[in-house]
């Protein structure tokens, strides 16, 4: 039912896992699980949503104790500052870049439309294993 609900919506590149995840995170709520992804997909589309004053932000829950960091400096950078949205638009050329933009956006916006950044829909692992596939080592960045 989700899957043709998106498809009748026009949102074709979302999937069954994408579905699956989704109704994980809202297993009573098809609604709030349909609105989830609809937002990925407005992501991974390039949309940004702007910063309002009247969402109560609640940010992201922290992986095994070590994002923190990650996820605080991602708070600070996005949360209601436009300096750093220069990185977030879809304007590379190679898929790394860009997964890791689409990636990020859904964080942003996540947050400025004031939903917990859950593990199961968006890690802070991906970002982290995203960036650490553009290092010279790959090897030296192990996830726990």
């Amino acid at each position: 039912m989700l899957l043709s609900r998106l498809q009748g919506a026009g949102i074709t590149g979302l999937g069954k896992e994408q579905a699956e995840h989704a109704l994980d995170w809202y297993p009573d709520d098809i609604d709030k699980a349909y609105d989830i992804l609809v937002l990925a997909n407005e992501s991974i589309e390039g949309e940004l949503k702007d910063y309002n004053p009247e969402v109560n932000m609640v940010g992201a829950i922290n992986r095994n104790m070590v994002t923190c960091y990650l996820d605080a400096l991602l708070f600070a950078m996005f949360a209601r500052l436009d300096a750093f949205e220069a990185m977030l638009y879809d304007s590379f050329d190679d898929e790394p870049r860009k997964k890791l933009a689409a990636i990020l956006r859904l964080w942003v916006n996540l947050l400025r439309t004031g939903r917990l950044i859950k593990i199961e829909l968006v890690s802070t692992t991906t970002i982290l294993k995203t960036m650490c596939s553009r290092t010279v080592r790959p090897s030296t960045c192990k996830m726990p």
